[in-house]
């Protein structure tokens, strides 16, 4: 049976008219007839800088004098900053368009006229055969390349390119991603919010989304100001004073702009001007004074620069929804750059007053907080809630940041304190804002905003968190609202941004009051629940009729799902409610990875970006235990899956070392479960945070929690006598464990508090050891200095001692100088932390500082790979060269791809006829297959002895000398294992690190070739590896840093033809 085929592009499905299988009326066969609209309708898109530009000096003379003469004609005190600014960017970009058509023209012609000259060139040659033609047509030949290779430059860079840089098949793998994306991406129907009816056309889908945008930020009614006053008032909210206003208005200075703009992340879309932030960093000094004076002016309550309005909004499909309605995507605004850089200072200035004004409740984008404080507080309460009638709420608001109301959020700030001048300048960047929408690369038509705060602004996290706050404080202070009582204190509501999970006791009464106070904020705010994604878990009550008629909501005896953790009604299940399908999914996405075209490389790569966050979101947010076979598990899957279920070539703990150890960075999974554990305990110690979790742990324990670390008694005596809920003893366990298996129990004991010293027998008997906590006494720490017990009269002039308390002192520095002294200065890893910790002086990347400390403790190393190096070579390498060797090998080029050969030449990574013979236990395959006559080839003899080798190396070696300047005689540890000489400049050591590995590779590339590489093999791969530096640097906006680091070899290469 004939089968007739139509292929097309989901872009174009649209066109489709009509499809029809004909009559057979002149021919056996019927005619197959696909009809098409045609249309003629472009793509509007917007301009966007090309940024390559900016490696050009003589664009950037160009821009300084285009922007002066602006400047000086319309620099005279007659304009607006704002405006001044503008029109500056409207009047450059004219200039920048001209500029690039003019260049794109010119260079055409020269391309033209240099093909035509080498045509020519190699005509007279065939005829002349002479040498000086020949060398015309090279040198052509290589301007030509260069052309050729800005081109590949400029299409490199809106691909995405970065093959070269991160490894040999990222490119086939992130062109498959990027496939995949836009297909996830494109809209090929949707549901017209104006008559539910299915269109497939662009037009009518454009004008789809606008109707439902349009409807989505319109402001519904207008709010009862004096209401809402009234609201707010009888609320008990902080409020900000004179200095703290002061210091939100004082004019932004130059550093503050350039603090913004180094943050910019760059090869990220720009705003609808088309200027990306690689343009305000290469400019800064040409445009920062302007911006300064432009934004000052906003900030004083001048208007806003007219392009600061538009706004471009992207649309993401979210996972698991319907695509065919248009409230299943999520709403991105793409801003204008100088409008983020704004934007994020005044967010800076925020970020201090937000933690003052927001309740610990609220951990959402707030200085200092993180997710997993209300997740841990939250089981912290559940815990409590098992043995008494309550239910816990978990509330989802219907586009909670596109449905903020701009008047109550104004009145709000006013109440918090906010003066006047700052308020206006909010005002005036939500006044008339307006967006286009981008539909499968298409905009639509501008849309007016009327509320919401703009998902993309850096403001938006913060304006809703102090939007937010009110509901949260009228929820705290409702007494017809109760919540869950613990040690005196009522803990009724969890906050993480729109994520809320509220606790109540006596449901019945509770419940629809809460209910109520949510429809009068909604009234006053525009905050609106979703009661379809409202979860309610019930523990020991049954909602009557009455109460389910008003909570129409998901009522549960099961679980709930909160911040992406499920919560099961019995926390004992926690490991199975959420490891145990984790692992599932990870099994399952191992098995659909596997299938792409990745090296080892990128495998690991994608075991730190996609495997590891899930994991660590869990160990960080669950304080439970996950055992010793679950992390078997994990490993056996990760390691199947790096080697593609062949047997390993490398220890799956050396992978797990950090690069310049020699390992490729590998996760060790089980360490960071520990680190996030102990970071529990790190917030324990840090006097800064003020986690509601830490004061329900503290309410546990009759005694400061910092003084059980470093007492063993102690810790056994809680534990044991079950002092601690579950929930805190899996941290403490887990310190002990570790505190045992590194032998630094000892070290711990200048952690431990005096007061409770369990070995200072004084404190046990003599209450007044107690009292010293009053005066400030606590730990070791606040009474040493340099390791030694400070003075008496130090002590009695910083902490009020008596003097009845100097015989305390003479027994506390005889058990301090005889039992902790000695210890304190072996401390420099785990210990140390929780010390600084105590100090007020908390880590900032804290689980990564702990899981560096658990790696070192681990005292796994790559020496055993130096051993075999060192009997195959019969030569010594001191430990410190080979740390330098493992070093080299992270700086060998820009690319993944060569950092991944040059480790691999390192750790003897090949398969050898040696290792392929013990395989196979076959001794006759040991033999060397360039047939030198060896009858034991390893890796020391493939790569560098073999008697048809060293011919090789001597020629690489002698131009290398030639090419550096150096007089290096041929040294295995030098030219092959990259131990570099002493003295060597940083571009010395880049250049002679790729000329080494680009030897290397040219023996790889012959493998099982019976003919050794040659020199010319070799300087072939360095005019590839050139290539791709030179591509690499340029899209870095770093064409002048190549040329320095390449200058040795564009003089070697130009005095001999390559």
């Amino acid at each position: 049976m004939n089968h007739c085929h139509f292929f097309m592009s989901h872009s174009d499905k649209h066109r489709i008219l009509n499809c029809d299988i004909g009559v057979r009326d002149i021919s056996d066969h019927a005619g197959v007839y696909l009809t098409l609209h045609l249309d003629s309708d472009r793509k509007e898109s917007l301009w966007r800088l090309n940024t390559s530009l900016l490696n050009d000096v003589e664009f950037e003379r160009f821009v300084k004098k285009e922007f002066k003469e602006y400047m000086d004609y319309n620099n005279n005190g007659d304009v607006s900053p704002s405006i001044l600014w503008d029109a500056a960017k409207a009047v450059l970009r004219g200039k920048l368009i001209w500029w690039s058509s003019y260049k794109k023209k010119e260079k055409e012609k020269y391309l033209i006229d240099l093909t035509t000259r080498l045509k020519h060139l190699e005509s007279e040659h065939v005829k002349s055969n002479n040498d000086n033609t020949l060398s015309q047509i090279k040198e052509t030949q290589q301007i030509l390349n260069r052309l050729y290779e800005d081109q590949i430059e400029k299409r490199a860079k809106f691909i995405k390119q970065n093959y070269y840089e991160n490894g040999p098949k990222s490119k086939r793998l992130l062109a498959w991603r990027i496939r995949k994306q836009q297909a996830d991406r494109f809209i090929q129907k949707i549901k017209n919010p104006a008559n539910d009816k299915i269109c497939h056309d662009m037009k009518s889908i454009k004008e789809s989304f606008v109707t439902y945008y349009t409807r989505l930020y319109a402001e519904p009614h207008r709010i009862d100001v004096p209401s809402v006053n009234v609201f707010l008032s009888s609320l008990d909210l902080p409020s900000i004073g004179t200095e703290q206003n002061k210091r939100l208005t004082q004019t932004i200075t130059v550093e503050e702009i350039n603090k913004a703009i180094s943050k910019l992340k760059g090869n990220k879309m720009a705003g609808e001007d088309g200027y990306p932030a690689e343009w305000y960093k290469h400019f800064r000094d040409l445009v920062t004074p302007l911006l300064r004076d432009c934004f000052n002016h906003v900030l004083t309550g001048g208007e806003i620069p007219p392009s600061w309005k538009r706004a471009v909004i992207s649309v993401i499909p979210k996972a698991g929804k319907n695509r065919t309605e248009c409230g299943s995507y999520r709403p991105v605004s793409v801003l204008n750059i100088d409008y983020r850089i704004f934007a994020t200072i005044l967010a800076k200035r925020l970020e201090f007053i937000t933690s003052e004004l927001t309740d610990t409740d609220q951990t959402g984008f707030v200085r200092n907080r993180q997710t997993h404080d209300n997740v841990r507080r939250a089981l912290h309460l559940i815990n409590k809630m098992k043995n008494i009638e309550s239910i816990a709420v978990s509330l989802d608001a219907e586009k909670a940041f596109d449905s903020v109301c701009w008047n109550y959020l104004y009145l709000a700030l006013e109440r918090f304190g906010f003066n006047s001048q700052i308020i206006r300048c909010l005002q005036s960047l939500y006044n008339s804002p307006t967006a286009r929408i981008k539909i499968n690369g298409d905009l639509t038509d501008t849309l007016q905003l009327e509320r919401g705060c703009r998902q993309g602004c850096p403001l938006s996290p913060t304006l809703f968190a102090l939007f937010i706050e009110p509901l949260a404080q009228a929820i705290r202070e409702s007494k017809d609202i109760r919540g869950v009582l613990i040690n005196d204190i009522t803990y009724k509501v969890g906050l993480y941004a729109d994520d809320i999970l509220i606790t109540l006791t006596n449901p019945e009464i509770s419940l629809p009051n809460l209910f109520s106070l949510l429809k009068i904020f909604g009234m006053y705010s525009g905050y609106k629940l979703n009661l379809q994604k409202t979860q309610i878990l019930l523990y020991n009550y049954r909602p009557s009729q009455d109460v389910q008629k008003i909570a129409k909501f998901n009522w549960s005896n099961t679980s709930i799902k909160y911040l992406g953790i499920h919560i099961p009604i019995d926390l004992s299940d926690l490991y199975e409610c959420n490891y145990v399908p984790l692992t599932s999914e990870i099994k399952a996405d191992l098995q659909r990875w596997s299938l792409l075209p990745t090296n080892m490389h990128n495998r690991i790569d994608i075991i730190k970006m996609n495997l590891l966050p899930k994991l660590l979101y869990l160990f960080q947010a669950l304080p439970i235990q996950v055992p010793s076979k679950q992390f078997n598990e994990w490993n056996r899957m990760i390691s199947n899956f790096i080697w593609a279920k062949q047997k390993p070539r490398i220890k799956f703990q050396t992978l797990q070392l950090q690069r310049d150890k020699g390992g490729f960075a590998l996760p060790c999974l089980e360490d960071y479960y520990r680190a996030a554990q102990l970071r529990v305990m790190i917030g324990w110690c840090d006097p800064m945070c003020e986690a509601k979790w830490k004061e329900i742990d503290q309410s546990y324990c009759e005694i400061p929690l910092q003084s059980l670390l470093g007492d063993q008694p102690l810790i056994k005596r809680h534990i044991y006598a079950d002092l601690l809920p579950a929930l805190m003893k899996v941290p403490i366990e887990i310190w002990h464990k570790i505190l045992k298996y590194e032998k630094t129990e000892k070290s711990a004991r200048t952690l431990r508090w005096p007061a409770y010293d369990s070995d200072f027998a004084p404190a046990n008997k003599d209450k007044r050891f107690i009292q010293w906590l009053h005066k400030g006494i606590t730990g070791y720490w606040k009474i040493t200095d340099k390791n030694v017990l400070k003075d008496y009269q130090r002590l009695q002039r910083s902490f009020y001692l008596e003097r009845q308390d100097f015989f305390r002192y003479l027994q506390l520095r005889h058990h301090y100088d005889r039992n902790i002294k000695f210890l304190e200065e072996e401390d420099t890893g785990l210990v140390k932390i929780f010390l600084d910790s105590c100090k007020g002086n908390a880590p900032k990347k804290q689980i990564s500082r702990l899981y560096k400390c658990l790696q070192t403790s681990r005292n796994n190393d790559t020496t055993y790979i130096k051993t075999r190096w060192e009997k195959d070579a019969e030569i010594i390498i001191h430990d410190d060269n080979w740390f330098n060797m493992c070093k080299a090998v992270v700086m060998t080029s820009s690319s993944g791809l060569w950092r991944e050969f040059a480790w691999k030449n390192t750790v003897r990574f090949f398969v050898t006829p040696n290792a392929k013979s013990k395989q196979n236990k076959d001794p006759d395959k040991a033999q060397c297959w360039r047939n030198c006559g060896s009858v034991s080839a390893g890796h020391f003899h493939i790569f560098w002895e073999c008697a048809k080798i060293v011919p090789y190396w001597l020629v690489v070696i002698t131009e290398i000398n030639t090419m550096m300047g150096l007089n290096l005689a041929p040294d295995f540890t030098v030219f092959y294992l990259c131990d570099l000489p002493q003295g060597l400049r940083n571009s010395d050591k880049y250049l002679l690190l790729i000329l080494l590995a680009g030897a290397k590779k040219a023996i790889t590339r012959k493998w099982l070739n019976v003919d050794p590489p040659s020199s010319l093999d070799w300087i072939g791969i360095i005019k590839e590896i050139y290539t791709m530096e030179r591509l690499t640097f340029s899209l870095r906006l770093a064409a002048d840093k190549f040329e320095k680091y390449w200058k040795k070899w564009d003089l070697y290469s130009n005095g001999k033809i390559l």
